[in-house]
């Protein structure tokens, strides 16, 4: 008998095996026992498919079952999130004044914006049709009342990079002057792809998101990838041993969403999952999985890029580590002006990062396997026909 996959690649999705994140999360866990604590504020920023939105999940339902009501959002490209959290914060405002003698623990547990509306036991008489506070009234009365009975509001924003900046600073100037100056247990957790440091984190363009406590939310390590793989497997009644798990992990390079992937893979494509899965198994369903991660992540972003964008990252492949920008720009066929342009728009989508004064490298493992396959399909190994742009 075959178990159901206990993988879940899918984004957003919780994996059955939350790997590396005790760290981050144990930060969380202050917060909700004192508002004090500096990551009352936090930004959660990596590239895509490290598991952002996982582990805002997961932090969500930490504070959950410690009492808080949660306010989550995620940003959609234009205006509107402030109306969106102050709605939801004035309809949890309204079941919460509504309730009448509550028991122990009995509140509101939930606040999706993007859903279909609050998550609660009950849904209080005559909370319609009320008219609805702002965003400052709201949430300074909802923590008011939250604090009475120890508890607090958390407000989560996924998709942060596609904010518009005014909104941010808007809701930024409401969270500081209910949360921190007047003392209100209100905390505030953010996640984002790392072309939000260009957009929001720069100069003068948001105080608030400045002052955030910030945890680059990376691979994991060998150990952690092969303790998410080896764990549902077992448990939904399967095996996997050493020599199969070391190729798994290998494979993945640490990447969230690719364990997950293979993982699944794994799962459906072995033979005798009971008497384990073997090595030639793991590398048929990594392949799969390889292939399909670098279709669905890198794929989008690579289609968006222009041919000297891609010609920059194809003059880097040369290279086995980092590369210095001079010699990018010599292989490519470009002055120091043209590589600066094009490296700053590269950091911007989080397909290269900085890694020291005139260097630069691919930002994860899978950009440099996945730019390695797309350049030789599309022609960009090859020399560019001219200098300039």
């Amino acid at each position: 008998m075959r178990f159901a996959n206990p993988f879940s690649p899918s984004f957003g999705i919780s994996p059955p095996v939350l790997a590396g994140r005790r760290d981050v999360l144990s930060s969380f866990d202050l917060v909700f026992g004192s508002i004090r604590s500096p990551s009352y504020a936090t930004l959660l920023w990596g590239l895509r498919g490290v598991g952002k939105t996982v582990l805002l999940n997961a932090v969500e339902d930490r504070a959950k079952a410690q009492g808080w009501v949660v306010v989550s959002s995620a940003a959609a490209g234009r205006r509107g999130l402030v109306d969106q959290i102050a709605s939801k914060a004035s309809s949890a405002l309204a079941v919460l004044r509504d309730e009448h003698e509550p028991a122990p623990g009995r509140v509101v547990t939930g606040v999706s914006i993007m859903g279909t509306g609050i998550q609660t036991e009950r849904l209080a008489p005559g909370a319609a049709g009320q008219s609805a506070p702002g965003l400052e009234e709201a949430m300074a009365d909802l923590g008011d009342l939250l604090a009475e009975r120890g508890a607090g509001l958390l407000v989560t924003v996924d998709e942060m990079h596609v904010s518009e900046i005014d909104e941010i600073r808007e809701f930024g100037n409401v969270f500081q002057l209910v949360s921190r100056r007047a003392g209100r247990p209100v905390a505030f957790v953010g996640a984002a792809l790392p072309e939000l440091e260009g957009r929001l984190l720069s100069g003068d363009a948001s105080t608030f998101l400045q002052r955030c406590v910030r945890h680059e939310i990376g691979n994991l390590r060998p150990s952690e990838a092969a303790a998410a793989l080896r764990q549902p497997i077992e448990e939904a009644g399967g095996r996997i041993g050493e020599e199969a798990l070391g190729i798994a992990v290998g494979a993945s390079m640490g990447q969230p969403y690719l364990v997950q992937l293979i993982g699944s893979y794994v799962w459906d494509d072995a033979e005798d999952l009971a008497r384990g899965v073997t090595a030639d198994e793991v590398r048929r369903a990594a392949a799969d999985a390889s292939e399909q991660f670098g279709r669905h992540v890198h794929g989008p972003v690579w289609h968006r890029l222009s041919d000297l964008d891609k010609r920059f990252l194809a003059a880097m492949l040369i290279d086995a580590a980092s590369s210095a920008v001079t010699d990018v720009g010599q292989r490519w066929g470009h002055g120091p002006r043209s590589v600066s342009t094009y490296r700053r728009r590269l950091l911007g989508v989080g397909l290269v990062s900085s890694v020291g004064r005139g260097r630069v490298a691919f930002a994860d493992p899978t950009v440099r396997q996945f730019v390695e396959i797309q350049a030789a399909a599309e022609g960009f190994t090859e020399p560019p026909p001219s200098p300039g742009l």
